[in-house]
């Protein structure tokens, strides 16, 4: 159970960067190109505060876990940000959108095939 708390922070980062992510291309959609309505926009607050807390939780994963076990693990993050963006935004996925994931997984499985 411990170890889960521990990967928490983790998970957390993970959600924190996408959702950041997220917000930030909804205030690209959502505001007119002039830095008080960028400031003042509701979903670049959400953004930023997105990003706040990414960075509290990712110091507390690397407080448990190795950089080099931790760090992999962010780039799960595309998945979650190609998922929705599709969703919520209808762009689209192409094959090399998905080569490209199935590189990192690769990539992440041999980095951690190492740690045990």
């Amino acid at each position: 159970m411990k170890n889960f708390r521990y990967f928490s922070f983790i998970i957390l980062a993970i959600i924190s960067q996408s959702m950041s992510g997220i917000f930030g291309k909804c205030a690209a959609l959502s505001v007119a190109p002039s830095i008080i309505a960028i400031v003042t926009n509701m979903f670049y607050i959400l953004s930023l505060g997105c990003l706040g807390l990414q960075a509290i939780v990712w110091q507390q994963a690397l407080r448990y876990f190795p950089l080099s076990v931790a760090y992999p693990c962010i780039s799960i993050t595309s998945f979650v940000v190609l998922f929705f963006a599709a969703i919520l935004f209808n762009e689209n996925v192409t094959h090399m959108n998905i080569i490209g994931l199935i590189i990192v997984t690769m990539g992440i499985y041999i980095l951690f095939g190492g740690e045990q």
